[in-house]
């Protein structure tokens, strides 16, 4: 019998307080494996608080963060399995692009080839392929912007957190990335641009945040 707690992500009754203020008063949410959730609201309602304590960035004053059934609500970021894309790209400036998305690749033990023909792939499935060679300054925002999530993407994390993803693309180009944004939340990564190991594994769910 499947186990219904694998893959999914759920907050059990998470408050956030900074001092005298409470950001998050009772969050209860689950999220099933292939979701795509979007967060809205206005400014400072907690949206980004919520995606930070489900990348391991922020400490709920109390409750629990939960991802396939496991209880990480005191684990780091690095044993969560999540990857979190924020609206400042946090690319690195002395780094080419191909060498960005390889970065994490190569820290987590990948051969450096392989890791440059993963990103390739990963500049394919955002558009911005070609583009490998320059250095993050020679791109516009909104290139930028797809080159964190393309670093983002070849990780294949467990959980993608999307903070605000199109913020700082134009509107006809944000408009024509959101068809691809929307595929990965039917759990199949393209295959013409990823690898066969890519290809066969479902994406279990994304949490895209929105103000």
């Amino acid at each position: 019998m499947s186990n219904p707690e694998r893959g999914a992500v759920e907050f059990r009754s998470v408050r956030k307080d900074y001092g005298g203020f409470t950001a998050i008063p009772d969050l209860n949410l689950r999220i099933e494996p292939g979701e795509l959730v979007t967060l809205l609201g206005p400014s400072g309602c907690g949206k980004t608080t919520t995606l930070r304590m489900l990348a391991g960035l922020e400490t709920p004053t109390r409750g629990s963060v939960m991802i396939g059934g496991q209880d990480v609500t005191r684990l780091p970021p690095n044993r969560r399995d999540v990857t979190m894309v924020f609206q400042s790209y946090a690319l690195f400036p002395h780094m080419t692009v191909a060498q960005n998305i390889a970065y994490g690749l190569e820290s987590g033990g990948m051969k450096p080839a392989q890791a440059r023909e993963a990103g390739n792939r990963g500049l394919e499935l955002v558009g911005l392929d070609g583009l490998g060679d320059r250095l993050p300054s020679e791109l516009s925002g909104g290139q930028q912007q797809r080159v964190a999530v393309a670093r983002a993407l070849v990780l294949e994390p467990q959980v993608l957190l999307l903070d605000e993803p199109l913020s700082n693309l134009a509107p006809a180009c944000a408009a024509a990335s959101a068809p691809r944004s929307a595929s990965f939340s039917k759990g199949w990564v393209s295959p013409r641009s990823m690898s066969p190991m890519t290809r066969t594994r479902r994406w279990r769910f994304r949490i895209a945040l929105s103000s």
